[in-house]
């Protein structure tokens, strides 16, 4: 072995905070600088079962994040795990793209046992943003490349390869990419839709080739749209011949309280696209799903069988995963444990609101995938700032619910994080195994934070942000975030 090689069996026993260093030197290390500010890069993960994580001191972390809803079915799932043991123990053929694979057949067997209305074909890949990728150019195919645009919500998110990226929302992420030609539009307001579609044939209707929709849009801050929108939508795609495509990819597997979030409208998309919880936690796998008539009309004969590949995808393993996990969502009814479990966590985070109104302007969701959006102002009634770091107050405010989160971590073990294209909404995914005490803990560890008052939230963030990124870091962060403003 080279000099300094670490071999895998040594990983374990390693100092944990070595292994921060490797990450922070050779992988991201604003990344480790933004975690370390929480606290995050001093708990060292040991092992994990279902809503629970122990670290290496043996406490307990309860997980209230599943890693933005991969983890529907928690961490470990004994069921999910064995199905994979067993085809690796029996040494089945994991990985071979001449050799059809069974598992992948029965899987989409499955499957399509469960999609709504004739969603019967299937593409297996490994991730959301792949599923996303291939259903861009199903679309594109679909017109044989006569249409070449696409309509996505404003503040979606549906990944960060350059297609995916093309279609979601938010300029902080899409800055400086080429990306695919296409139109905005405010999530939950149909007419807005209605006027691109009905455009001349160079803006709207006849250049578009399929309008790309989340059911409920995760990373906007889970904003559930008005009732009767998706159905809206379905008809506005079928008036004017474009497709729908819905990203299911967080909403998918029980999340919300159905098996699918669009079976609450009864709406059938033309392409629909999931991952994360697909694999029961243990296995990367996506799937882009398509009705026959659309799959057929893009992938019709052997000449095009090999356009849409994925050297991974549809291996035995992560099939084999996603069965199993199937399963369980079935045998166990998770969709209605989420619809259940929701109603709890909601009216429990309402009562919150209605509490601390000056901390909380917002409570959203459906099922167990829920949005605490703060009142950034509350960060003035702290009124803590203890260096003169331009721009830290807006700092603050922005990642307000970062910090509800450290604190949560720190004083009451719970996990969790904030979204993305929302930095004032405090992500709430737990996993659809957890239990009723739980939730109740979660509710009374938040009502026992808030009711600490704004001061010791921020002193003790700002402190710790201080000490442990410095001056250095902080500086340019804060002084970026004026210039961005």
């Amino acid at each position: 072995m080279r000099k300094n090689w670490i071999a895998v069996d040594e990983v374990s026993a390693k100092p944990y905070k070595e292994s921060v260093a490797l990450f922070r030197e050779y992988i991201n290390p604003g990344l480790v600088a933004l975690l370390d500010m929480g606290e995050y890069t001093s708990i060292q993960p040991q092992s994990a079962q279902g809503a629970t994580i122990i670290d290496s001191n043996g406490r307990e972390l309860l997980d209230f994040v599943s890693s933005y809803g991969a983890l529907n079915l928690g961490h470990n799932h004994p069921k999910v795990k064995a199905a994979i043991l067993e085809v690796l123990g029996e040494n089945r053929v994991d990985l071979s793209k001449e050799l059809l694979s069974p598992y992948a057949a029965c899987l989409a067997h499955n499957l399509s046992l469960l999609t709504p209305g004739t969603l019967d074909r299937f593409y297996f890949c490994n991730s959301g943003t792949e599923a996303v990728e291939a259903a861009l150019k199903l679309a594109a195919r679909y017109f044989k490349g006569k249409r070449p645009q696409f309509i996505y919500a404003e503040n979606s998110l549906h990944g960060k390869t350059l297609g995916s990226l093309s279609v979601t929302g938010g300029q902080r992420l899409r800055e400086f990419f080429p990306l695919l030609p296409g139109k905005t539009v405010p999530y939950g307001d149909a007419a807005a839709l209605e006027i691109l579609l009905k455009n001349n044939p160079s803006e709207g209707g006849d250049s578009v080739a399929a309008v790309i929709l989340e059911p409920i849009q995760g990373e906007a801050g889970v904003i559930v749209p008005p009732a009767g929108y998706l159905r809206q939508v379905r008809e506005l795609c079928t008036r004017y011949g474009v497709l729908l495509i819905l990203d299911e990819i967080q909403t998918g597997m029980c999340r919300t309280g159905t098996f699918f979030a669009c079976e609450y409208e009864e709406v059938v998309p033309d392409l629909l696209v999931i991952a994360k919880s697909l694999g029961g936690g243990l296995a990367s796998i996506g799937a882009t799903i398509a009705t026959t008539k659309v799959f057929e009309t893009a992938y019709d004969n052997p000449h095009d069988c090999l356009v849409q590949t994925s050297t991974f995808g549809g291996r035995t393993s992560s099939c084999a995963a996603a069965m199993a996990a199937l399963e369980v969502y079935e045998q166990e009814d998770l969709s209605q444990r989420a619809k259940t479990l929701g109603e709890r966590l909601l009216a429990g985070l309402e009562a919150i609101r209605e509490k601390y109104p000056d901390w909380i302007r917002a409570v959203r969701g459906r099922g167990l995938m829920v949005g605490i959006e703060f009142n950034e102002q509350i960060v003035d009634q702290a009124k803590y700032l203890p260096a003169k770091i331009p721009g830290l107050k807006n700092v603050l405010k922005e990642h307000l619910p970062g910090m509800v989160a450290a604190a949560l971590l720190k004083q009451f073990g719970i996990l969790g994080t904030l979204m993305l294209n929302n930095r004032s909404v405090l992500r709430v995914y737990p996993p659809l195994i957890i239990t009723e005490t739980e939730i109740d803990y979660f509710l009374t560890s938040l009502d026992t934070l808030l009711s600490q008052g704004p001061k010791e939230l921020v002193k003790n963030r700002v402190n710790h942000a201080i000490g442990s990124a410095g001056l250095k870091f902080i500086t340019p962060w804060t002084s970026s975030f004026l210039k961005k403003k």
